[in-house]
């Protein structure tokens, strides 16, 4: 499969939910102590490492785009996920952060960089499960450094502090027309905190939902069932049933 990002020759998956988070919001673990990976189909599979293919997409990338091109967007995120986990008590006081605190003298160029890394999560879904939203746009937004213009972020504190710790990326919801998907959401969820990520070529659809497709994994500490966003195929805004 070649690298949906250039063309190249692909020879990786990206992790859905990145690494750096897994290690940061977990700890440790190992084949003595894993973590439990939940999918619609399958409960309480013990992976023992954080690059074990199944935290992976099966869309392929290169060496090249998986490192120099995305690397920054990448690192932006890791910093910005490590403030919001550790600042989770004064985002659900305010409902807001000085992200200047966060990248002190490159706010606009780091917040671009958290931006592509979601373009690069929503990339890889589109090409894996076939959703009908054309990819080329989310390629040369990430080769170029520049913004995708249809692709919107919201961050936020869980409704309600969660039962058990987890982290995952809920079911893709899209509105199709004509066999085109115009609209399309999904949240990355990582213990308190969620990203919304939106989808919306034509803006009377941002506050429209509909056709489901594809159920996202779930990564938890302990085995139990999964929660049910994920057994039925439910969208999440962070509050789990």
């Amino acid at each position: 499969m070649d690298c949906w990002i250039c063309g190249a020759e692909g020879t990786t998956g990206e992790h859905l939910v990145k690494a750096s988070d897994l290690r940061s919001f977990f700890g440790k673990f190992s084949q003595k102590s894993p973590l439990y990976f939940h999918t619609k189909g399958k409960r309480n599979i013990p992976v023992g490492s954080p690059r074990s293919d199944r935290f992976k997409s099966k869309a392929k990338i290169c060496k090249t785009c998986n490192s120099a091109t995305t690397q920054p967007y990448d690192e932006a995120w890791e910093r910005l996920s490590a403030y919001l986990r550790e600042n989770i008590s004064q985002l659900r006081r305010n409902d807001r952060i000085d992200l200047s605190r966060v990248f002190p003298g490159a706010t606009r160029k780091s917040l671009l960089h958290v931006h592509l890394y979601f373009v690069k999560l929503f990339g890889c879904l589109i090409v894996e499960h076939c959703i009908p939203i054309d990819i080329s746009p989310f390629a040369i937004a990430l080769r170029t450094g520049i913004p995708h213009k249809n692709i919107y972020l919201a961050f936020g504190p869980q409704l309600e502090h969660p039962k058990r710790k987890f982290a995952g990326l809920t079911p893709v919801d899209a509105v199709d027309r004509d066999g085109v998907s115009v609209f399309a959401t999904w949240c990355y969820i990582l213990g308190d905190i969620v990203v919304d990520v939106i989808y919306s070529a034509e803006k009377q659809y941002m506050q429209v939902v509909s056709v489901v497709i594809g159920p996202m994994p779930q990564i938890a500490p302990k085995k139990h069932a999964a929660l049910r966003m994920w057994q039925s195929g439910m969208r999440c805004y962070g509050r789990p049933e």
